[in-house]
């Protein structure tokens, strides 16, 4: 979904790099990390950084995998044969 068109970025060059400013009215935080991509017709695609939840701390000690809880471990085919 966009929420605004028709603002007009112009690339700037500062140093080896070009840079696009952020227009204030998005309230971008400072500091926030973004991905960025390129589509085939030269598009540029920006997406905040999401965080990678298995190096968060806070999810060290739990088991991120998934279990199933309504599958038995009995046999389901012709597994004793």
């Amino acid at each position: 979904m966009i929420k605004e068109e028709g603002i007009v970025l112009k690339a700037r060059k500062q140093g080896n790099d070009l840079v696009l400013s952020i227009p204030k009215h998005f309230k971008v935080a400072e500091g926030t990390e973004f991905m960025s991509m390129q589509g085939a017709d030269g598009s540029l695609i920006y997406t905040p950084k999401a965080p990678n939840i298995y190096q968060d701390p806070k999810y060290a000690k739990t088991n991120l995998r998934f279990v199933p809880k309504d599958i038995d471990d009995g046999p389901v085919g012709r597994e004793d044969v």
